[in-house]
Parts: C-alpha cells; sequence; structure tokens
C-alpha cells in the first residue's frame, strides 16, 4: 500500500531498487550462509584496535558494532551484550554475511554502500520484515590512499534504544580506521617502493610493482603494457590474494599479441611482477591470452573448426549470457539458418519446438540445431530422437541444465561432443581486452582508464557477455571522447569486488585438458608434456574434476 512507504527519499528509492531485484519484504536470510573473506584484510587490520575501544565503551549496553568491507560481507561483528547476538543471529546478521541490498533489502549497510554516504535507518523503513525491530546508522569508510569506499562502519540496537549521539560516536571510530588505513598504506607504499628499486637494480626484465593505489614499472614495462594489461595484472594480483599463494608462473600474452613469461611475487606490501621474453616455466600454469579482439569464442575456433570439418554431434552447454546460441551457429558450415529449411541446417527453438514442427523437417536435412534443448517436451524430445536416428541426421545443441531426464537426456546423449562455455568470472584476465576491445568498436574516441578495467574485470557478471556488452552500450553512449574512469560506470558496477574462483583453476584445468587432449588422454605422455609428475598430474586431475574417458572421445566437458 502506498500509505505504508517510507516518508524519507532515500528510503523509498531504496526500498524500489530493492523490489526491482526481486526481495520481498517476508525473505529471511539463512545465518549459516557465509562467505570466506580474508581476516588479514588491511580492512579488519585497522579497524580492530580501534573497534576493540569502541566495544569497551559500548560494554554492558544493547548496542552492536557491524564492520562490512566494500563488498557488503560483515567482516567483524562486536556485541554489547549476548541478548544482541542472539537476536542479530536469528535474523542472518553474522560474521561472513553479504548485506547488499538485493540481499537485505534497505539497511543501514547496503544502502549506506549504494548511497556513499552516512545514513540512519529506523524500525519500520527496514525493508525486510524481520529487521523492522531495530535502528542502525552506518557510515562509509573511505580508503585516504584511494579515495575509495573501504566499507561501513555500523552501529545497530533495538528501535527503543535509538539515539542521536550515534552519529558523532560512530564518525570518531570511522575516522580513527581511516588514520589507520592511511599509515598502513604509507607503510606498504615504503616496502613496495624498496623491493621494487632491489628488482630494478638486478634485472633488465618488464617489472610491475602493485600495491593500494600504487603501480611501479620500469621502462622497458612502460613501452610494453597497455591500460587492458594493467587491469589484467591487477586480476592475477587479486587471484593470487584469494588463493593465497606466494608465487605464480604463466605465460602471459599482452594485448598487443606480444608473448612473455610472467612471474609474480606476493611481499609484504603488495605484488612483484617480472615479465620475460624467451623463457619457459611450467605450462600446467599456462595462462590464455588477453585478448585484443571483441570475439569472446575467438579461443574455441581451432575446436569448432575440427568440429565443422568432422561433422561432430555437440552439446553446448553454459550459463545465460555466455554465447551458446552464437557458437552452435558457429558449428555449422552451411549459410543462413532459417526455420524453413532452406538449406541443409535449420534451426529450431526449444520450447516452441511441437510435432508438427518435427514433421515438417524438410527432405535433405543434415543438421539440426536446437537451442534450449533442455525445455523440450518429452514427446517432441522423443520425435526428435526417432526422426534423427531415422535420416542420420547430426545434432548441434545448446543447454543451461546439467542435470537432464528422460528423452531429452537420450537425445543429448547422441551429442560425443560437449562444449562448456566458458563464464566471463572464470575469465576475468580476458575482460579488460575484451572491454576495451568492444568499446573501441563502438566508440572510438573513448578509453576505458586501468582503473576502470579493473573494476569491470572484478565483477561478478552473472549475465555473463551479454551483461557486459550492456554495459559497454551503456558507457559508449555517455559521450565522444575522452577517459571513463570508474565513476563513470553504471550504478552497481563501481566496487571493486574481491576476486572469486576463476582465471588461476580455469588456467591450469585448460593447460591439463589440452595435454591429455594431445595425448590421446595417456597420462604419462601428458605428464611430459606439462613438465610435471605423473602424482602431480593425477591430482590435478581428481582435484579438477577431469574425465580423461570423455577426452579421448572428444569431449570437452569433463567433470
Amino acid at each position: 500500500m502506498v500509505d505504508e512507504l517510507p516518508t524519507r527519499p532515500e528510503i523509498l528509492a531504496s526500498w524500489r531498487r530493492t523490489q526491482e531485484a526481486g526481495l520481498a519484504p517476508d525473505s529471511r536470510l539463512d545465518p549459516d550462509k557465509t562467505e570466506p573473506f580474508d581476516e588479514a584484510s588491511r580492512l579488519r587490520r585497522a579497524a580492530a584496535p580501534v573497534l576493540d575501544e569502541l566495544a569497551a565503551a559500548l560494554d554492558g549496553s544493547r548496542y552492536t558494532l557491524i564492520l562490512a568491507d566494500q563488498n557488503a560481507l560483515l567482516v567483524d561483528i562486536r556485541y554489547g551484550r549476548d541478548a544482541m547476538r542472539s537476536a542479530l543471529d536469528e535474523v542472518g546478521a553474522v560474521v561472513g554475511g553479504r548485506f547488499t541490498e538485493a540481499a537485505t533489502g534497505t539497511n543501514s549497510i547496503a544502502t549506506a554502500l549504494e548511497l556513499r554516504r552516512g545514513l540512519s535507518v529506523h524500525g519500520s523503513e527496514h525493508y525486510l520484515e524481520s529487521f523492522r525491530r531495530f535502528a542502525c546508522y552506518g557510515l562509509p569508510i573511505t580508503d585516504p590512499a584511494t579515495r575509495r569506499n573501504a566499507g561501513v562502519l555500523d552501529i545497530t540496537c533495538l528501535e527503543e534504544d535509538a539515539s542521536e549521539l550515534l552519529r558523532p560516536f560512530l564518525l570518531r571510530g570511522v575516522r580513527d580506521i581511516e588514520a589507520r588505513l592511511l599509515g598502513d598504506t604509507r607503510r606498504a607504499h615504503r616496502r613496495m617502493l624498496a623491493a621494487f628499486d632491489a628488482a630494478a637494480l638486478a634485472t633488465s626484465d618488464a617489472l610491475v610493482g602493485l600495491a593500494a593505489d600504487l603501480v611501479l614499472t620500469n621502462d622497458a614495462a612502460a613501452e610494453l603494457l597497455e591500460p587492458a594489461d594493467h587491469a589484467a595484472l591487477q586480476s592475477v594480483a587479486l587471484d593470487m590474494e584469494r588463493m593465497r599463494r606466494r608465487t605464480w608462473r604463466c605465460a602471459f600474452e599482452l594485448n598487443s599479441g606480444v608473448q612473455l613469461e610472467l612471474e609474480a611475487t606476493v611481499l609484504d606490501g603488495g605484488v612483484l611482477v617480472r615479465l620475460m621474453h624467451g623463457r619457459r616455466t611450467a605450462p600446467v600454469r599456462r595462462r590464455r591470452r588477453v585478448d585484443a579482439s571483441p570475439d569472446w569464442h575467438a579461443p574455441l575456433e581451432r575446436d569448432l573448426a575440427r568440429y565443422r570439418a568432422a561433422g561432430s554431434s555437440v552439446l553446448v552447454h553454459g550459463e545465460p549470457g555466455t554465447g551458446r546460441r552464437t557458437v552452435a551457429r558457429r558449428l555449422t558450415t552451411e549459410g543462413p539458418l532459417e526455420r524453413g529449411g532452406h538449406g541443409s541446417t535449420i534451426e529450431l527453438d526449444g520450447p516452441s519446438v511441437s510435432p508438427n514442427t518435427v514433421g515438417d523437417i524438410p527432405p535433405g536435412t543434415r543438421t539440426v540445431l536446437i537451442t534450449d534443448a533442455d525445455l523440450l517436451s518429452e514427446e517432441v524430445a522423443a520425435l526428435v530422437e526417432r526422426r534423427v536416428a531415422r535420416d542420420d541426421l547430426r545434432l548441434v545443441l545448446t543447454t543451461t541444465a546439467t542435470a537432464l531426464k528422460g528423452h531429452v537426456a537420450m537425445l543429448v546423449a547422441r551429442c560425443p561432443v560437449r562444449l562448456e562455455l566458458p563464464t566471463l568470472r572464470s575469465r576475468r584476465d580476458r575482460i579488460p581486452g575484451l572491454a576495451t576491445a568492444l568499446l573501441r568498436e563502438r566508440n572510438a574516441g573513448l578509453r576505458l582508464t586501468p582503473n576502470a578495467l579493473r573494476v569491470l574485470a572484478s565483477q561478478d557478471w552473472p549475465g555473463n557477455l551479454r551483461e557486459l556488452i550492456s554495459v559497454i552500450e551503456h558507457l559508449a553512449d555517455l559521450r565522444s571522447t575522452g577517459d571513463l574512469t570508474e565513476a563513470d560506470l553504471p550504478p552497481g558496477y563501481r566496487v571493486l569486488r574481491r576476486a572469486t574462483p576463476g582465471a588461476m583453476e580455469q588456467a591450469e584445468r585448460d593447460a591439463i585438458i589440452e595435454a591429455l587432449r594431445e595425448c590421446d588422454g595417456n597420462k604419462v605422455h601428458a605428464a611430459a608434456k606439462l613438465g610435471i609428475s605423473r602424482t602431480t598430474l593425477y591430482k590435478h586431475i581428481r582435484m579438477h574434476r577431469i574425465d580423461v574417458a570423455a577426452l579421448r572421445l572428444g569431449s570437452d566437458v569433463a567433470g
């Protein structure tokens, strides 16, 4: 009802954003659904002594201090009373919980991050009904070194305990945390500068030093690297931080096409990257090229050409937005694909295929391409299977589903080749080059800055390629020329997010699969090709759930 809506404009706007995200007011958070976080992060290090002091002042009260990082992940909670711990646990406000507006609605963490300013939320102003017994006040924490949002400090209490004194109390804590962040950054910068200078004296290779709001390059690196390369290196550094790797060695291809060997080392103050010509490293950690083409599927072309030439039946599987239809069409060699059957390939849309459609497949058809084959009805799937068997037709199918049953599963089983399309989040190192190429294609006068590319590469991209293209098209229309910074990105894409499992694991998996395929599944030969022991290869095969038998059949889906 309209008369039940909040009256403050910023709260009403937050309710509307939450409704657009599909969250219902009676939704409840699962307190057991938490995410891992870095307990030794700069934010937690800087905040710990400040929280200790503030918590001592609140001891015995019904106030709770909550620290969230820049991605709305709760990373520290200090309770004045155990009764508040029980009350907040009940509504899912626990360490490791993610408090975005899409997940938790209007509150002083999610909405303060969205608005980038302090905010109080009282009782019925909360979007979730389970939060309406509380009042809260949140203030963003700004990293003085980067001027970016580092998180939010929040104080929460029962509605009857709300006080105007919360804001100055919280403001003092935020200022102290920001001062400690600045001191930590300066120390990190000094350590990185010292390590970079020492390395620069010992080598003529291209060197890059990466720390908080600091990028160092020697002359060799400055001549080699483009903005997309800088963003790709930042992605490698984030992956190393998440995986807690101290070193990383891989092949690295620049946006310009120059091939180098990369050696990255985590230091106390950041990450030192060395780029070398003409050297080889363990290929099991090979990194795919940062593609300078707007064609996301270019790395697949060799396999696509092989499957086209062989006339293989192929299942193309991938998440929404990964380009399943595009890849399926590239697997056929005929001209325009027309539902009416002109040419030797007919394209059908799974949800709309009827028994009559199957009966109308014209004579002379050699390939049947069905998009969203998992949405075929059981009756239609059975008819297609019989028609394929009778006329010895080639199948090219696309699906998003992995668990298939009945006649649909039988139809999919006729595809010995199964091609898994990569998600954007599993190829974060390719996003900077792809975004640069897509923008250049739409507006050659605009340029994404390295920081903007780094932020784009860190996003989760649930809509994959389709979602990235929408963002780039928005940016291309902003103006005719100039640099685009992270401030120009659409709301919701401006925050640097912690990398999720992706590029490194995928690079390892890809290298092993390629070696096994080239060696026809022979593990001994594949291990020798990769330069690792058989024991190490077996461990990686188990870890990445690679089906070696499927690779012998030419399948690209493992596990």
